[in-house]
């Protein structure tokens, strides 16, 4: 398990912002990758006591490309 922040929103379609946004995330929020699946598969992430499955490409969109 390894900490990132979330350094953007930039690029990501206006539901799945909305959807994170609901979700409590936000820019400067810490999360938790909790599993990233081969083959740039979903990433399982953790914030806040919850966990969620997003896409690999919004994964990085978030961190801003610093995956693995």
């Amino acid at each position: 398990m390894k900490h990132f922040m979330i350094k953007q929103f930039n690029g990501l379609d206006y539901a799945t912002t909305q959807r994170l946004h609901s979700l409590g995330l936000q820019v400067g929020s810490e999360i938790l990758a909790v599993r990233f699946y081969p083959f740039h598969g979903p990433v399982i992430i953790q914030a806040d006591h919850q966990r969620i499955g997003i896409r690999y490409q919004v994964f990085q969109q978030l961190t801003g490309g610093d995956a693995s």
